[in-house]
């Protein structure tokens, strides 16, 4: 792994190099792969990303973004045996200048922007490998070191509107699993993205949950047994799993009301409880070939 980044901290091109994910948090397993992060003052060139993997003696790369997209630009290069097998060390490159804006955008705009608040997730949680970044890496650090609160209330406002809760009840009826744990994927996503802001931790994506026992740990304002909790609403039958994720979830209102005012709580509470009913009877149609096409009363 350190040739790795040894190589991409030599150019002098690049700015910083740095160790995020898993591996920078110290909770990596056995299924991990490394995330390395590298700030380019200019667009890399292919080839210029093509040797970093020769240098560290890479038994296999695959370019996942061609070098003609715009920022950032992702490669898979492959240790020790070909993929999908060995270590699989997740590059993210994109321009030091990229990182710049995104921080005005998120922080001084206070804009939820799902990537952009990914990407200051990877600045805080990572760490600068080369030392010819650490200005710069501590810079950003500095910056997203404080959650800004209008922030917070455009992530609630956003992810805190929950809409058609009651799609589950619709799903059940219509025996489709697969939908409903989509639908359960969905609430739980918003609901943690939610209190996510409300403790002033940057997340944009639910892959940030990797691991639900640590939530109980850095989500310090959460519904009591949060991460059993969840578990259960995706183990338990349908109804009792949408229980379960009601009552997350106006527990977190009542959270949202207690700690940021500002957010218009009872708009979010409607949006929740609204409710559908289903027909009791189905309209009269008639038989078009192979489709049943209603009839219109007016007759056009």
């Amino acid at each position: 792994m350190q040739p790795v980044l040894e190589a991409y901290a030599a150019s002098a091109v690049v700015d910083a190099v740095m160790l995020s994910g898993s591996t920078a948090r110290g909770d990596a397993d056995r299924w991990s792969d490394t995330e390395v992060g590298v700030f380019w003052s200019r667009p890399p060139t292919a080839r210029e990303r093509a040797a970093v993997a020769e240098a560290a003696r890479a038994v296999d790369i695959r370019m996942v973004t061609g070098e003609d997209a715009n920022p950032p630009w992702y490669d898979h290069i492959y240790l020790g045996v070909g993929r999908p097998d060995g270590l699989m060390v997740e590059v993210v490159h994109t321009l030091t200048k990229v990182v710049d804006d995104t921080l005005d955008s998120v922080l001084r705009s206070c804009e939820p922007d799902p990537p952009g608040l990914d990407a200051i997730k990877g600045i805080v949680d990572g760490a600068e490998v080369s030392g010819a970044g650490a200005d710069v890496v501590a810079r950003w650090k500095a910056r997203a070191a404080t959650y800004p609160r209008g922030l917070a209330i455009a992530v609630v406002q956003r992810d805190g509107a929950i809409e058609q809760f009651w799609r589950w009840r619709m799903l059940v009826e219509r025996d489709n699993p697969l939908l409903l744990a989509r639908e359960f994927s969905r609430i739980a996503s918003q609901l943690l993205n939610v209190l996510h802001a409300l403790n002033g931790r940057y997340c944009g994506h639910p892959s940030a949950f990797k691991r639900l026992d640590a939530l109980e740990n850095e989500l310090t304002i959460a519904p009591r047994g949060l991460a059993a909790r969840l578990r259960s609403a995706f183990t338990l039958p349908a109804a009792e799993g949408a229980a379960v994720l009601r009552d997350l979830v106006e527990e977190t209102y009542d959270l949202v009301e207690l700690h940021l005012p500002e957010v218009d709580v009872e708009r979010l509470r409607t949006l929740f409880r609204s409710d559908r009913r289903p027909l009791e009877t189905l309209p009269t149609t008639f038989r078009a070939g192979t489709h049943h096409v209603p009839i219109s009363p007016t007759g056009c």
